[in-house]
């Protein structure tokens, strides 16, 4: 008698503390386990271990072979070594960034372009619309050749039109030169339009650089 209510009090305490999750995972029977387990996790664990099932058997992995448990730790798993990645790309994305603020940071202490006139013209049945630029080099070397790009937007920042910017004449060290040019002007192109059309007051000129080599060889890019 004993014995029996020794067995008894056993059996009761296995049942008691076995958990849902260490039952092998069955297609037929997943979605009463499911309700089972949800007692047992919290709603971030619950949608991780549903979404492991669907990644496995995307994966061809055979899950009758694995338990809820286990298929849950090899979310965790996973979910760990994917926020590991996207540490390391903001780490990187961060670092890029910082490259590139230095880098625009330097090309703008030796060289600044901005455009103090912009017009219209008509020449042999074409159009186009003008510019004046002033171009200054801030540095203590002589410029060959400037490169960038100029930007054009409106009082709000959006983007107007941008234009690839070459100056290939001398710069004197510590000056400034000034720079006529043009370009075509297309009617059909909303960009041109509403360039053409908005007075230089009413928009920001955006200067940024890309490269500019020295006369004594040396490059800033």
């Amino acid at each position: 008698m004993k014995k029996t209510i020794l067995t008894f009090i056993v059996t009761g305490l296995i049942i008691s503390c076995s958990s849902p999750l260490d039952k092998k995972f069955s297609e037929e029977k997943a979605k009463k386990d499911m309700l089972e387990i949800e007692e047992k996790l919290d709603s971030t664990e619950l949608m991780l271990l549903a979404g492991t099932i669907v990644r496995l058997k995307l994966q061809d992995k055979k899950l009758e072979d694995m338990t809820y448990r286990e298929i849950l730790d090899d979310g965790e798993k996973w979910k760990a070594e994917l926020d590991k990645i996207e540490k390391e790309q903001k780490i990187l994305a961060e670092k890029a960034k910082k490259e590139e603020e230095e880098r625009i940071r330097t090309l703008s202490e030796s060289v600044i372009v901005t455009c103090y006139k912009k017009g219209f013209s008509k020449y042999n049945y074409e159009e186009y619309i003008t510019y004046k630029f002033a171009i200054q080099n801030k540095s203590d070397k002589e410029i060959r050749a400037v490169k960038g790009q100029i930007e054009f937007t409106n009082l709000f920042g959006d983007k107007i039109k941008s234009l690839s910017f070459v100056y290939d004449q001398t710069i004197q060290a510590n000056s400034e030169v000034k720079w006529d040019a043009s370009m075509d002007y297309n009617q059909f192109n909303d960009e041109d339009q509403v360039l053409k059309n908005k007075d230089l007051k009413d928009i920001k000129v955006i200067w940024k650089p890309e490269k500019i080599i020295f006369s004594d060889g040396s490059i800033i890019e």
